[in-house]
């Protein structure tokens, strides 16, 4: 009896001893616990406060005492507001009850924003979190509190947007096309000048191929990109290249292009910086053109003052010699050669319209009425059969100041023109728009057209690609035009016919 029981108190210690260890490991797991969220809750950077419904401080974190220059005897048990804002009532976050007393209400977490002033009366902002630190089917009995200074995260977002929105400012407000492509060609950045520039809305080309605005059959783009996506080197980076651009109406444009990329987290992005060259090129074949203007309107006027007086001996003489001679051929002869000497009078006075520095005889007119006195005048001389004159003149065209009568020189010899160039028939068509400060007037045919390379010397003084004429027309109303302050050139193409544009100021 005695060794049974004996027996029995010998198992029960070793069940003792194991229970006893089972609770050793346990509580060795709870210190190892314990001291891993102990390290974790004074290593966080995050300032953490455990607070019980009634406000009372139950623990606080290491980030949370150094905010405050305080040992945590100094917090624990008193109030948080206590503390924090030396009140004795709890706080409120622009009208907002206490995060803590919403959290007791609806039993949920509660984020806010708010400002506290430091130690130097700077307003910092914190982002603070209240949990209710939930039991399953207990009533809450403690809130966690994590607050963040996020005064430099918001400084620098700011800082980022301000930045974003002064490059926003800078591409908007550039009088050159930007646009940026990724590694696809799809274009992700296309400022306002861009959409002046090619036509399309923005939201028209952003994430479509590059090849809407520049394809391939004008710039082996594809090709450069490739290149360079293998070798990490270009020939074109950094400098400018002249290509033909597309605008949204299929006219093709001379465009110079500066490339450049950034490499981001193994991503590429292309830059491209482009300038629509057109209007550089109209400007310099202005310049050129008011230059041999210049330089044939010096040699013409010294040959027409050479010539001048030597017609005037030639014709005098001449008709004093007709008096005298009584041969018929010989009077023939002489006769021609009067009327020789006329037709070259009549050149050289229109050599002289040419030279000379135009004084206009400005007044208010209404270039509308002008256009429809030069239409009448011409459908008074050319056959309606033959002929159509259309006038398509806008109502809002204000009147200008000008030389009327010189203008409608300018009109009856591009009228004129327009209809010699069409042998067969065909239509005018007169067309008048307001601009912005002045007007314009567009004079169309359906002739032959004017082929590239005579485009250039239309305006210079005998050039004339017809079989009659002095082609001295378009010199004198290019004349006329320019000592209006306007501008005037030509549209054509072979077969397709011919437009005049001319621009005048309103002044």
């Amino acid at each position: 009896m005695a060794h049974e029981e004996h027996l029995k108190l010998a198992e029960e210690l070793q069940r003792l001893k194991k229970t006893l260890s089972q609770k050793g490991q346990e509580i060795e797991n709870l210190k190892t616990e314990n001291l891993f969220l102990g390290t974790l809750f004074d290593g966080i950077s995050e300032e953490i406060l455990v607070l019980d419904p009634d406000f009372k401080i139950k623990e606080a974190n290491r980030a949370f005492l150094k905010r405050y220059r305080l040992r945590k005897a100094d917090v624990l048990g008193k109030k948080c507001y206590e503390v924090k804002e030396h009140s004795n009532a709890p706080c409120s976050f622009e009208n907002k009850p206490c995060p803590l007393i919403r959290a007791k209400e609806t039993g949920e977490r509660v984020e806010t924003t708010y400002y506290q002033k430091d130690a130097k009366g700077a307003a910092n902002e914190l982002f603070m979190i209240m949990y209710p630190l939930k039991l399953r089917g207990k009533k809450t009995k403690y809130f966690m509190e994590i607050a963040r200074d996020v005064t430099e995260y918001r400084k620098l977002i700011r800082d980022l947007h301000a930045s974003e929105s002064r490059l926003r400012a800078i591409l908007d407000t550039a009088t050159d096309a930007v646009l940026s492509i990724d590694e696809d060609h799809r274009i992700i950045l296309y400022n306002n000048a861009a959409q002046s520039i090619f036509g399309y809305a923005r939201e028209e080309v952003l994430g479509e191929d590059l090849n809407v605005v520049i394809p391939s059959k004008y710039g082996e783009h594809r090709q450069y990109v490739s290149r360079f996506l293998e070798t990490k080197k270009s020939d074109i980076v950094g400098k400018t290249i002249s290509l033909t651009g597309l605008r949204k109406n299929g006219e093709e444009f001379p465009i110079e292009l500066s490339l450049s990329f950034l490499e981001m987290e193994g991503s590429i992005t292309f830059t491209a910086i482009i300038r629509d060259m057109s209007v550089h090129q109209q400007l310099e074949k202005k310049l050129l053109q008011s230059e041999r203007l210049a330089a044939v309107g010096q040699a013409v006027a010294h040959v027409a003052h050479e010539i001048k007086n030597p017609l005037m001996i030639i014709g005098g003489f001449s008709n004093q010699m007709r008096k005298r001679l009584e041969d018929e051929k010989d009077l023939q002869k002489l006769e021609m050669i009067l009327e020789e000497v006329r037709r070259l009078e009549g050149l050289v006075a229109n050599l002289g319209d040419f030279t000379k520095e135009y004084r206009l005889v400005k007044r208010r007119a209404n270039i509308n009425s002008v256009l429809k006195d030069v239409l009448e005048i011409m459908q008074g001389v050319r056959s309606l059969e033959k002929y159509a004159f259309k006038r398509f003149l806008t109502a809002e065209v204000a009147e200008i100041n000008c030389d009327p009568d010189k203008l409608k020189q300018v009109f009856i010899n591009i009228i004129s023109n327009g209809l010699e160039a069409m042998p067969e028939g065909g239509t005018i068509s007169v067309y008048t728009e307001k601009l912005p400060n002045g007007i314009e007037v567009r004079i169309a045919d359906e002739g032959i057209g004017i082929p590239e390379e005579d485009l250039e010397h239309i305006f210079e003084p005998f050039y004339t690609t017809r079989e009659t004429g002095s082609g001295l027309g378009l010199s004198i109303s290019y004349k006329i035009v320019e000592a209006h302050g306007g501008e005037i050139w030509a549209d054509s193409r072979p077969g397709e016919g011919s437009s005049f544009i001319i621009q005048l100021p309103a002044r």
